[in-house]
């Protein structure tokens, strides 16, 4: 059982999230290189990055794209 606080948190956590996410055309531009490669960067599990499907719609958190970019760019 749930309490009200709880599913205040999870509510706002799901408002927070949902906000941050991209599509894959959206994270590619980002990135600067085609969607098919991050398609297959997704499918290959490259890089970590972790894609979570709503309504048959790939979705990425715009947190670990900028952290993969940020990382690019370091190297």
């Amino acid at each position: 059982m749930t309490s009200k606080n709880s599913s205040g948190a999870l509510e706002k956590s799901v408002e927070e999230l949902s906000g941050r996410l991209l599509t894959v055309n959206e994270a590619a531009n980002i990135l600067h290189i085609k969607p098919g490669t991050l398609a297959n960067w997704l499918s290959q599990k490259r890089y970590g990055l972790k894609r979570l499907k709503i309504g048959g719609k790939t979705l990425l958190d715009s947190n670990q794209v900028k952290s993969l970019l940020n990382q690019i760019l370091e190297e």
